[in-house]
């Protein structure tokens, strides 16, 4: 159908008088704008169709919050393979409490459902997470958090348990501190 169209437009173009122009070159189209970066996703292209068909859900309104393969302190996510389990739980923090220094030994996904949260990575820095925002949380790196924001935090913490991995493991304070505990 789409052939058939630009077909009737050609000819009618050429019966009217108007100068019809073919691009040898791919990075102009034909009416001299620049083309699509990315040409499988110019839209109505059989790409562009495949893309967003596989983008379909059943709900009205979608608003992805994090897509990856690895924490904020870039480890490689591995899913446990023994005893796989889940364990979500929403944390809530006041103004200005902080956590104790910690790691987690199973993988987590975070998700801010309400203020900002400011983490303190040992070796790589602060980070904040802000209402809205989604994250996997590092594993393997001593860290802590704390509540900057002006009113509570609230964190949806949900941790993909199994292969005997600790949900939290405290941790000395960089530099010195207690003992590690296991929670």
């Amino acid at each position: 159908m789409r052939l058939a169209l630009w077909i009737a437009s050609l000819g009618l173009a050429v019966t009217l008088g108007m100068p019809v122009s073919f691009a040898a070159d791919k990075s102009v189209t034909p009416d001299g704008k620049p083309a699509p970066s990315q040409p499988a996703a110019k839209p109505g292209s059989q790409a562009a169709i495949e893309k967003e068909e596989a983008a379909k859900t059943p709900y009205n309104e979608v608003r992805e919050v994090f897509s990856g393969n690895q924490t904020v302190a870039g480890e490689d996510i591995r899913f446990p393979q023994n005893n796989p389990s889940i364990h979500s739980l929403v944390v809530t923090m006041a103004p200005g409490e902080e956590t104790e220094w910690h790691q987690h030994h199973a993988p987590l996904y975070a998700y801010i459902l309400e203020g900002e949260i400011t983490v303190t990575y040992e070796g790589i820095g602060k980070k904040i997470y802000r209402e809205g925002e989604g994250l996997l949380e590092a594993m393997n790196v001593t860290h802590r958090g704390v509540n900057t924001g002006d009113g509570p935090a609230k964190i949806l913490a949900v941790f993909l348990r199994g292969d005997d991995g600790k949900a939290t493991v405290l941790e000395e304070a960089p530099g010195g501190g207690d003992a590690p505990k296991i929670q």
